[in-house]
């Protein structure tokens, strides 16, 4: 009987007071041989930066990559997610009841929406994704040793 292991996520983050400042070092989907392999270059990496920064607290992480998706993963969930509202908006919005005014101004508004929303949805289902899509690396360690 053998489990399938997701990717292990590696990530190193620098605090400012009691909140997370900024993620200095992050990948994404590695295999356990791997982390296993390099966990003292990461633990090298987190002890330099809190011995140039004595007065933050740095820490290091390193979980199961079953929660968080990045890169392509991201734009696969987040495109069936966004293509199911935006179907749902059109629909309310062509079936909602809207006070028309007398010259017509809100019926021209709704039209509007209406094609831009199906503009949008056309562009998920071509596979053009225009949002933000989370880095899958991030290695920003040099910036915090000076």
């Amino acid at each position: 009987m053998s489990t399938t292991l997701s990717g292990i996520a590696v990530k190193i983050n620098i605090y400012k007071g009691w909140w997370v400042e900024e993620v200095i070092y992050y990948r994404y989907n590695q295999p356990l041989q791997l982390v296993q392999r390099w966990m003292w270059y990461f633990e090298y990496l987190a002890a330099l930066v809190k011995v140039h920064n004595p007065h933050r607290k740095v820490e290091l992480i390193i979980c199961s990559q079953d929660n968080v998706l990045c890169g392509e993963d991201y734009i696969s969930e987040k495109t069936k997610n966004l293509l199911r509202a935006k179907k749902r908006k059109l629909k309310q919005t062509r079936h909602g009841y809207y006070e028309d005014d007398l010259f017509g101004f809100t019926k021209a508004e709704r039209e509007n929406k209406l094609s831009d929303i199906q503009e949008e949805i056309d562009a998920l289902e071509r596979g053009e994704f225009r949002y933000y899509v989370p880095p899958t690396e991030i290695n920003n360690i040099k910036k915090w040793i000076k």
